[in-house]
């Protein structure tokens, strides 16, 4: 069951007048906007997207320093939920970030995504229950020896008994395995929010770290099909939605509220990479904020700067540990940092290391070239097990080349290849 637990009183209601504010009309203008009709609304899109048309060209696109005490972090319910997807560790680096940016004041969930949360994070233990109800299933264990055909010459090339202890094996580990995912899915049959990240969130997200805005239904409906009609970000893109297509249009409006009445930079971290929050480059490629957004934060707050951030990059900022981020940004599913590292040496040696570099730090070789007794190798391994590849090689009395291109080893191999040219016996160069 999840824990109740009231928000704070709403603080800001943003009503004004259509001509002061782009973000859409009030109750008062909503008849004259539904009587225009789309054609009308789409025919003027740029006015109503930028309607002071001098300050787009003065507009500040660098984004706040999330790291300064003035700037406001807000954390969206893809930032919130992410910490269930990392690891312990990574989550409670992150949570402990957050409880910096609490004590200066400066944290901030909209009163919408805490709502969206709380629905949420319930599906994430049910995902959880129903994974592991999958692994608890009847298994399919390796054949008996006795069950091969052709079982006298499986005897007597004497590999029977080896098989079968080992079929023996495996079903006693299975057995142990789904055991501990029995206990596990007793354990979440009884939860009640009660988890170290729920518990964490409950004492972070107290009075004004929650923000909550006053709107009625109807203001937002209308803003929503306003901005649909218009391709105004952000939101448009959900507009489609059966439930919680005001979502993103919600979390906006009470993060531009909350900026204009402390007067205050903010950013807003968000693992969301849609194109109605991101200019996007190829393949999808989040590179900055919409151009809308700025805009009509710099007009709504008097000239502050707005910025979209990702939980590694909030946490990078913030100079949380690099392995911490990593492991987060791997629960996003993004791409792992790498460095190359070059090694050069005694061709025994580099094999070695080599060897033990792929199986115990994950790397991978990708460049290979000999000279006589010499051995150059290329390493790609992920940033945070850098340091120890390299060390590995020192410790082997290897030339070691950190954030390397591959020249030597391509050079080593060219050697390689000369020298076979002209050995065509192939007696080629010796290891």
């Amino acid at each position: 069951m999840l824990d109740a637990r009231p928000i704070p009183p709403k603080v800001l209601v943003q009503k004004s007048s259509p001509e002061a504010s782009p973000s859409g009309p009030t109750e008062e203008g909503t008849e004259d906007h539904e009587a225009e009709g789309t054609t009308s609304a789409r025919s003027f899109a740029y006015e109503e997207r930028f309607p002071d048309a001098q300050s787009a060209f003065g507009l500040d696109l660098s984004p706040p320093d999330a790291a300064a005490s003035s700037t406001l972090v807000f954390l969206d319910t893809s930032a919130l939920l992410l910490l269930y997807d990392a690891t312990e560790a990574a989550a409670r680096a992150a949570l402990d970030a957050f409880g910096r940016l609490r004590e200066d004041t400066r944290l901030i969930v909209p009163g919408h995504a805490a709502r969206e949360y709380a629905v949420v994070r319930s599906h994430k233990i049910t995902d959880l229950y129903d994974d592991l109800s999958r692994q608890v299933r009847p298994p399919a264990l390796p054949k008996r020896a006795g069950a091969f055909s052709n079982r006298a010459l499986v005897e007597s090339l004497g590999h029977a008994d080896r098989l079968n202890e080992l079929r023996q094996q495996i079903a006693a580990l299975t057995e142990a395995y789904q055991h501990e995912a029995r206990t596990l899915m007793g354990e979440l049959e009884a939860w009640a929010g009660d988890d170290f990240i729920s518990e964490a969130y409950s004492a972070l997200f107290e009075g004004e770290a929650v923000q909550d805005l006053n709107a009625t239904v109807r203001d937002v409906t209308v803003e929503v099909q306003r901005r649909d009609d218009i391709s105004r970000p952000p939101g448009y893109l959900d507009s489609g939605k059966d439930q919680n297509a005001a979502g993103d249009l919600l979390i906006w409006n009470t993060l531009l509220a909350v900026a204009a009445r402390r007067d205050r930079d903010a950013v807003l971290v968000t693992q969301d990479r849609k194109s109605d929050w991101w200019h996007q480059g190829g393949k999808g490629t989040a590179l900055y904020p919409r151009t809308e957004l700025i805009h009509e934060f710099d007009q709504q707050t008097g000239g502050r700067s707005f910025g979209l951030l990702t939980l590694p990059g909030l946490l990078q900022t913030m100079d949380v540990e690099a392995t911490h981020v990593q492991r987060v940004r791997e629960a996003v599913g993004e791409a792992p940092s790498t460095e190359t590292i070059e090694v050069v040496g005694p061709a025994e040696r580099v094999r070695t290391v080599a060897t033990v570099a792929t199986s115990a730090h994950d790397a991978r070789s990708t460049g290979d070239g000999r000279l006589g007794t010499r051995r150059a190798t290329s390493l790609q391994v992920r940033e945070d097990e850098a340091d120890a590849v390299a060390q590995l090689a020192r410790d082997a009395d290897l030339d070691v080349t950190r954030n390397a291109d591959g020249r030597v080893a391509r050079a080593f191999e060219r050697q390689q290849n000369k020298a076979s040219e002209e050995d065509p016996a192939g007696g080629g160069p010796a290891e």
